[in-house]
């Protein structure tokens, strides 16, 4: 009986040595870090991708004065979440023409849609795509060279000037084109 508590007691104190080796020597896993893209963060493991083409509403062709529709999303490749990323889609005017988007509908809540499309997610964690469908009204009239051209680019908040808050561009800039016959 004593030989057997002895052999008890050796097995007891391997395996609470083993649980101590586990113990001390698996990491914690920590929670990400969160950086803001207003600062000094490397922005540079965001992608950006849009629709390379305006799609009508309904039926096959784009015609003017008529809804279209395309799309936009933002991965974060990196290890970090970031906070306050920014991504804007605008319209690109031929000098005479209304420079806004007639925004119909945007399907992200962190976005809005007035005279061009707004988005700031607060917080993009690592792996995560943020994907905006936005609607919009085509000019009435036949627009110039019959296309319309949407640009979508990421930003950052600038020091304000002059009253006006500059957005810095932050790596390409994806156009969206929608060619009227």
């Amino acid at each position: 009986m004593g030989r057997l508590m002895s052999v008890g007691a050796v097995v007891a104190c391997a395996a609470a040595a083993g649980f101590a080796v586990k113990a001390l020597t698996v990491p914690e896993s920590r929670p990400a870090r969160v950086v803001d893209a207003e600062g000094d963060a490397d922005l540079g493991r965001l992608t950006l991708r849009a629709d390379p083409r305006l799609a009508p509403a309904a039926g096959d062709r784009l015609a003017p004065g008529e809804r279209a529709g395309y799309s936009f999303s933002v991965t974060n490749a990196g290890s970090d979440t970031i906070r306050h990323v920014v991504v804007r889609s605008v319209k690109v005017a031929a000098p005479g023409t209304d420079e806004r988007l007639a925004v119909v509908s945007v399907s992200d809540p962190s976005c809005w849609g007035i005279g061009r499309v707004e988005c700031i997610f607060q917080e993009l964690a690592p792996g995560r795509t943020r994907t905006v469908h936005v609607v919009v009204d085509t000019p009435a009239n036949r627009p110039p060279r019959g296309r319309m051209v949407i640009q979508t680019f990421m930003g950052r908040f600038t020091e304000p000037v002059g009253g006006a808050i500059p957005l810095e561009v932050i790596g390409e800039i994806k156009v969206t084109t929608g060619r009227f016959p």
